[in-house]
């Protein structure tokens, strides 16, 4: 029989470098994600801040965010997966991680990929590796926002992968962008993608959310747009047999990829 994950992906306009207000606001979708049985809800990148360019209010040097996830963890059962801003030197690493239920961390992952467009270089340090994680007998990766672009990555972690997570504050300016990558990086690693945004003014910059779960064959699931909200979806670990089915994967040839690149 295979496995079922029940995930919630929450999106909601951060208020902008409010901690206060964002963790209030994530309680109360964690406890609407409790109601709804789900194991494990998602929130934006950044989670608690939003993206800035003020080093200062946006650093975590106190891990608050990780015990304030931790405890909301425990509190509720649920895992949960949430963005924040830790000290490195004179800038900032972008994580995202994931907490279990019990208030373990299952995973931490940093930003590969500043958005230097956006003067990200700037702030936050590109992180250099990734890796996968099991729950509920799915195995995870989790990327972050200007990530999507670069689909290398996401070949090499759907070698294990089953989920894909990809959170984001990603403008309604590029939403199209969004759409067309999230689905394709569904499509072409044959995995659920999980694609978490934000919504409403951040900032000054407009979000229309769009976050939405996709199949490994690129259905949307369910998906949310221009509103804030919680979408909850229980998906069951046929990864490997659509794999069977369709075995696009077999014909890479990645040795040579890496010779042409």
């Amino acid at each position: 029989m295979n496995s079922k994950l029940t995930i919630s992906i929450c999106q909601f306009p951060i208020a902008f470098l409010n901690w206060e207000k964002n963790q209030e606001k994530a309680l109360s979708y964690i406890k609407q994600a409790q109601k709804e049985q789900s194991d494990l809800i998602i929130f934006p990148e950044m989670t608690l801040t939003g993206i800035s360019k003020n080093i200062s209010t946006m650093s975590d040097s106190n891990q608050k965010s990780i015990s304030f996830f931790k405890k909301a963890a425990i509190d509720s059962h649920i895992a949960i997966g949430f963005g924040w801003g830790k000290p490195a030197g004179e800038k900032l690493e972008n994580h995202y991680t994931i907490i279990d239920e019990y208030g373990n961390i299952l995973s931490d992952y940093i930003k590969i990929h500043p958005f230097t467009y956006g003067g990200e270089d700037l702030c936050f340090v590109r992180g250099s590796s990734f890796n996968t994680f099991s729950y509920k007998d799915f195995t995870i990766a989790t990327f972050i926002c200007y990530d999507m672009r670069f689909p290398e990555i996401f070949q090499a972690a759907s070698k294990k992968a089953d989920l894909i997570i990809l959170c984001a504050n990603w403008p309604k300016a590029r939403n199209m962008h969004w759409k067309v990558l999230s689905q394709a990086r569904a499509i072409e690693n044959q995995v659920y993608f999980a694609a978490c945004n934000c919504v409403g003014e951040v900032g000054g910059l407009l979000y229309s959310g769009d976050s939405t779960l996709y199949s490994p064959e690129g259905k949307i699931i369910k998906s949310l747009s221009e509103t804030e909200g919680l979408i909850t979806c229980t998906i069951t670990n046929d990864v490997s047999s659509i794999r069977k089915g369709f075995p696009v994967k077999q014909d890479r040839l990645t040795d040579y990829y890496k010779s042409i690149l």
